[in-house]
């Protein structure tokens, strides 16, 4: 089976609620996806020459992002390292709440983003790379809702 090191990951975007007012929050939500039998490193990796996994959040329109929240890591030991890696596996949720401003205009609004990342097996990594993702979401006027 060949693997496209930047296709490894599986990652989507969501946004709840996908309509706001203006001064509103509202929480966007990166799912990766880490195939059975890989992990990746957390965004606090134990070693630093390890990379850490990042979301990245491009600047969208009257839309203010906070840092995002990551999950705990995993902690566990590999043959090859003689120090306690963090890692994620299976499905990894990383929430970023963000606001809409109060003098934000009404429409649609296109939110776009990054998730840099190492694959790795339990023998070997994988270069790193990165998996761009987006989603829609709305301002709504001020007086609807």
């Amino acid at each position: 089976m060949t693997v496209r090191v930047g296709e490894w990951l599986g990652v989507e975007a969501l946004v709840e609620p996908r309509a706001i007012r203006p001064g509103a929050l509202a929480t966007l939500e990166v799912v990766l996806r880490i195939p059975p039998g890989g992990h990746i490193q957390s965004d606090e990796p134990a070693e630093p020459f390890l990379v850490p996994t990042q979301v990245r959040i491009e600047e969208a329109a009257d839309l203010v992002f906070c840092p995002p929240g990551y999950p705990p890591a995993e902690v566990e030991t590999f043959a090859w390292s003689p120090v306690e890696l963090r890692v994620f596996r299976g499905t990894v949720r990383v929430e970023v709440l963000f606001a809409a401003l109060s003098d934000a205009a009404p429409g649609p609004r296109r939110i776009r983003g990054r998730v840099r990342y190492q694959g790795c097996t339990e023998a070997l990594c994988l270069p790193p790379a990165e998996r761009a993702f987006e989603t829609e979401m709305t301002v709504m006027a001020a007086e609807e809702g």
